[in-house]
């Protein structure tokens, strides 16, 4: 089984991934939603497969999302330093999925949940400064002060650019 699906392969949202996770278009069951966030192009499948109880369905539904062409392998890794999903060069990308990738670097298993706060807001100025707040203040009840405030700059920093 995992001859299709190596546990080393290391996944990423395609940009129809990346389109569901911002208009939900496809109605993808919470299960297929999750590991579509949880599939940043940092983790391997064996990662993945610990996000469910189940690490057999957690398998079938990444081979599904990548069939269905939400994932890819991610081919080339890059010698950058982690932030080079926000350097200059890089191709633009709309201030939600830039505070997507930044939860998802920060925050790793609570990500989710803060892709969820990023999600509910419109992507406009006001939008992400609801969305901002909101994930702020997440982080300050659920994780750390320190690291709400780090975040807090980090996103201002993007949004500004």
């Amino acid at each position: 089984m995992s001859a299709e699906l190596p546990l080393n392969w290391i996944l990423e949202k395609t940009q129809k991934g990346r389109d569901e996770l911002a208009t939900r278009a496809n109605h993808l069951m919470p299960g297929q939603r999750n590991l579509l966030i949880m599939a940043d192009g940092h983790r391997p499948v064996s990662e993945l497969l610990k996000a469910g109880t189940d690490p057999e369905r957690c398998l079938q539904v990444l081979r599904g999302l990548v069939e269905d062409g939400y994932l890819a392998r991610r081919t080339a890794v890059s010698t950058d330093s982690p932030d080079s999903v926000f350097a200059t060069g890089a191709a633009p990308q709309s201030p939600h999925a830039l505070l997507i990738a930044l939860v998802e670097e920060q925050f790793g298993a609570q990500a989710p949940r803060l892709v969820q706060k990023i999600e509910q807001h419109p992507d406009t100025p006001e939008g992400q400064a609801a969305a901002v707040q909101a994930c702020v203040k997440f982080i300050r009840l659920f994780i750390d002060e320190r690291q709400a405030e780090a975040f807090a700059r980090r996103a201002q920093e993007l949004l500004l650019h």
